[in-house]
């Protein structure tokens, strides 16, 4: 149940434009923020590969596993939560929950500063199975600055609180070492990623269980790997592979297919503007109410792959071929004649 709360953790800045990529502060969970991840279960035939520099990682096709449809998620402000009266919480900046189902959960606690981002507590709704863990030593997901050949070891222990029948029924403590291991380039279902940093979590868990509240009884060590790929201006991974020590050779498969994070390149003007079809195949349509000057293509990380001057009779109407391009998201950078930009994200299918 713990395991998948690493999905949601660290951020990602990029200090230049050629430079290996860093995991800063910079970007942290803002309220608001939503993303969501597909999921393939049970994969046998996929490999991480070793850590280096440069390296070029291809998952654009995932067979092999069942495939799952994920929910998004959304970042909202801890005080609105069930938990809110809970004295962990209390030190939470940031709560992700469902997006679109509040009344279940997970609700994910987090305490998130200049130096690191903490998981502090976890808690969970249902139909009497309502559950919340506060962390006795909390789970530091990252810490700051963090770039390829960095390390750290962190302990964390939590016990799970049955809400509705009164009692612990879980308790977990785990020794984890996190390593930024590799960087390069990576392709996911959702396209291809530039200048990613790999993050690698080896994680050796040992559980205990107190089922019906008559006495612990230890469930033993357990051992799993974890791989982050983390792209530009994206604040969660861009993919995910997890192997767990109990099913070897077995793997669980996350990729991001959709976000809604700020990009680190600002808007100098808040004007009308449609781009449709998004996601799109080939070509997409952008309408606004300003007569358009120019149209610029770019690359995630921030390099311009195209740029085109109009001349039109259609200024308030163009339509962009992306078909050139491989899958992936991109930035659509509209120019207006007064010199004001707009920038907004476009998936390519």
């Amino acid at each position: 149940m713990k395991k998948f709360t690493l999905l949601f953790i660290s951020v990602f800045a990029l200090q230049s434009l050629f430079s290996q990529p860093t995991l800063t502060s910079s970007f942290n969970f803002t309220i608001g923020d939503t993303y969501r991840y597909d999921i393939y279960t049970d994969v046998t035939n996929i490999d991480p590969g070793t850590g280096g520099a440069n390296l070029t990682w291809d998952f654009g096709t995932i067979s092999g596993g069942t495939y799952l449809e994920g929910d998004g998620a959304i970042c909202v402000e801890p005080s609105t939560t069930p938990f809110a009266d809970s004295s962990a919480v209390a030190n939470a900046n940031i709560c992700i929950r469902d997006e679109d189902d509040p009344t279940f959960g997970p609700y994910q606690y987090y305490e998130c500063n200049n130096t690191s981002q903490n998981l502090i507590a976890l808690g969970f709704l249902g139909a009497g199975n309502t559950s919340f863990s506060p962390y006795s030593n909390t789970q530091t997901a990252i810490e700051f600055p963090f770039t390829f050949g960095d390390s750290f070891e962190d302990t964390w222990e939590s016990m799970m609180f049955y809400i509705d029948l009164g009692y612990y029924f879980m308790r977990d403590s785990s020794i984890v070492t996190v390593e930024a291991d590799a960087y390069g380039t990576v392709t996911t279902p959702a396209g291809e990623f530039q200048n990613v940093l790999r993050v690698k979590r080896t994680t050796i868990d040992y559980s205990w269980s107190n089922y019906g509240g008559t006495g612990w009884t230890p469930n033993g060590s357990f051992t799993d790997t974890q791989y982050e790929w983390y792209a530009p201006n994206i604040k969660v991974p861009v993919m995910i592979i997890q192997e767990m020590e109990w099913m070897p050779d077995f793997f669980t498969v996350r990729y991001l297919v959709d976000y809604n994070f700020s990009t680190g390149i600002e808007d100098k003007v808040d004007v009308h503007l449609e781009i449709f079809p998004n996601p799109t195949t080939d070509r997409v349509t952008i309408k606004t109410d300003e007569m358009i000057y120019s149209v610029s293509i770019y690359s995630l990380n921030g390099r311009q792959l195209d740029a085109t001057y109009l001349q039109t009779s259609q200024p308030h109407q163009q339509t962009v071929d992306l078909s050139k391009y491989q899958k992936g998201v991109y930035l659509i950078e509209v120019g207006f004649e007064d010199g004001n930009v707009v920038r907004e994200r476009i998936i390519k299918q």
